[in-house]
């Protein structure tokens, strides 16, 4: 009679326990400003990311201290270096808006330029900041590098939530591709 109280007892325990559900983030790129009406044919390639972050889940850092967070529940709509591939293309249709530009993985040679990045850092802080460095190159149909760079930008987080944090993300990755597009415009 106890054994049968017991499993009665650890399967209510069971089937009441739940975990919590998990909210996924993109970033948007919304309202962006035009930067040229230039007509070219851009491939972005898939960003290259340092391993902590090529993941679904968000990687936050403590302020002051060595120690991060890999949250769970909170996660990438995809693995964090195709979210940021999306974003770029997605800021870059809007940037230029005469472009063709399309996200690739293998094939860039039909296209006129390909852009290529490679993330060096995404340290967010949830509340305070978030500091992005990257590599980034433009290259021509033929694989020659035509122009490149490395950015740092220091986003200020404007809350204390996730999505706050997300969006300081985003701002992050819209001023690299502000970049890439004015370099774009200039006819390289």
């Amino acid at each position: 009679m106890k054994k049968l109280i017991l499993c009665l007892f650890l399967t209510l325990t069971a089937c009441s326990w739940r975990t919590p559900n998990s909210t996924f983030y993109m970033m948007n790129s919304d309202n962006l400003s035009q930067v040229s009406t230039r007509k070219v044919n851009v491939a972005v390639s898939r960003v290259k990311v340092p391993d902590l972050l090529d993941r679904p889940q968000i990687v936050t850092y403590e302020k002051n201290s060595d120690e991060i967070q890999i949250s769970e529940f909170e996660r990438w709509g995809e693995v964090f270096p195709d979210v940021v591939q999306a974003t770029i293309t997605n800021d870059l249709m809007a940037m230029l808006p005469n472009a063709y530009v399309k996200r690739t993985y293998f094939d860039n040679q039909s296209m006129n330029y390909s852009v290529n990045v490679e993330i060096n850092k995404m340290a967010a802080y949830r509340g305070d900041k978030v500091i992005f460095s990257a590599w980034w190159n433009i290259m021509n149909a033929s694989g020659r590098v035509l122009k490149r760079g490395q950015e740092t930008f220091e986003v200020k987080v404007k809350g204390s939530s996730m999505r706050d944090l997300v969006d300081a993300q985003a701002q992050a990755v819209h001023q690299l591709s502000k970049v890439i597009a004015t370099n774009l415009s200039k006819g390289i």
